[in-house]
Order: C-alpha cells, then structure tokens, then sequence
C-alpha cells in the first residue's frame, strides 16, 4: 500500500490524538453485550480504589483521553483521584446519552460507561446526541478482555460504592 504525503501525515496525525483502545464490534456489525447467566456480580466483592482505580490508570487515565488535569477530560474524568472519578460518573448523565448516567449503582446495563467499555453503546444509537453513542473504549485499542470489565461490571453491580 502506497501513502501520499497527505494521507501519511493524517495518519500521523491521528496516531498521535489517539487515546489507546477502541474496538468497533466485529465485522463492522453492532453486538448488545449482556453478561451470560453464570456471571455472578455479588463475588468476589470489588472495590473502586483497589480493583477499578488500576484498570482506568491503564486504559483510560491518559493526559490525552480522560486523565486530564484542565478541560473536559473527553466528557468523563476518570484519573487518578478516586474520589473525583466517583463524583464523575455515579449518577452522572452523560453527554453523549443524557438519559444513562456513565454509571447507574446496581446495575451495569443501565450505566453508560459499561456499555462504552464492552462496546455495546451502537445499540443505542438512536437515543444518543446527533444519532451516534460514538466509538467504544478504550478508543483506538481493542475492548479490554472480559475479566477486567467484569471487573467494572461487577463495581457497579455492587453499588459503585466509594471506598
């Protein structure tokens, strides 16, 4: 394949905004992604600072995604400081989908930040701003393997309780 200058340096360009990890569902297509029924979201108990602060420092807590110090953060802070992070997303409307808060306590289907995170936010498309709930997340990267985010799913499950 043969770059012209312009496409290298778009190429560039996006390389270098990009956040790490976005993962469009397979084949383009648009898969809801709901938990089998041997998830059990009660076990092993989970906590923000010890179990879900690590997996937002590695994926998403970037200066350039959703670490920012200043500014937006991308729509969600979710850095270093656990206790802005839960002031963040609990109970917090999104932008992209006012009516799901990034995340709903008790119940990881009805909180935005676990459907971005399993890339399950194209199935509510048509009740996002201007059409489109956007990419998944991490964006540019893969979805994070299923136990990280039952990780998260189970946080919520458990009433994303600030500890």
């Amino acid at each position: 394949m043969r770059f012209t200058a312009f496409a290298f340096a778009l190429f560039l360009a996006s390389a270098t905004t990009a956040c790490p990890g976005d993962d469009p569902t397979p084949s383009g297509g648009c898969v809801d992604y709901a938990p089998p029924a041997s998830f059990v979201a009660s076990t092993p108990a989970t906590s923000l600072s010890r179990d879900v602060m690590p997996i937002f420092q590695r994926s998403c807590a970037f200066s350039t995604c959703h670490g920012s110090n200043v500014g937006p953060a991308n729509g969600v802070f979710l850095g270093n400081d656990a206790a802005r992070v839960h002031a963040a997303v609990v109970n917090v409307k999104s932008g992209e989908l006012p009516a799901m808060p990034f995340v709903t306590p008790g119940d990881p289907r009805q909180s935005y930040l676990m459907r971005k995170m399993d890339g399950s936010q194209c199935a509510l498309d048509g009740q996002c701003t201007g059409g489109s709930c956007k990419d998944s997340m991490p964006k540019n990267d893969d979805v994070l393997p299923l136990e990280t985010r039952d990780i998260v799913r189970r946080w919520i499950a458990q009433g994303a309780k600030n500890d």
